[in-house]
């Protein structure tokens, strides 16, 4: 039993480790899509500025085409970053999951090797008192 019990632990922790990883993995993906919205937004901060002092380009139609642009690529950054999210609450859930499971295992081994201990303590002041009768 106790050796079913610690390859138990060991296969739950490993997918608890697994869970781990690719929580990591949509966290690191999330800060990327994150970072590219942040350089966006200085993106048309600074072309703000340059289209208030440059008239040609108004004339030309050119702050047109570029807040279409910025617009274009937030849409398509904030969809990306929605179906981060969504995945981000899946490993979320598998990871509370994972949690709870190689916690509730970790704790029954601890159970298990205390109780194997005291059995031995057990036996072994049986076996002291059974010798101390024998003299």
């Amino acid at each position: 039993m106790s050796n079913d019990l610690e390859a138990l632990h060991q296969i739950t922790d490993a997918r608890y480790q697994q869970a781990q990883a690719a929580m990591q993995a949509v966290l690191a993906e999330e800060r990327r899509v994150r970072d590219m919205l942040k350089d966006l937004n200085n993106q048309e901060r600074s072309g703000r500025q340059i289209m208030a002092q440059d008239s040609d380009i108004q004339k030309t139609g050119g702050d047109l085409a570029w807040n279409s642009w910025i617009g274009r690529n937030r849409r398509i950054l904030n969809m990306e970053l929605a179906n981060i999210m969504v995945r981000k609450e899946r490993a979320f859930r598998d990871l509370q999951a994972t949690f709870g499971k190689a916690d509730v295992l970790e704790k029954m081994v601890q159970d298990q090797k205390t109780l194997h201990r005291k059995e031995k303590q057990q036996a072994m002041v049986n076996t002291l008192t059974d010798t101390a009768w024998m003299f």
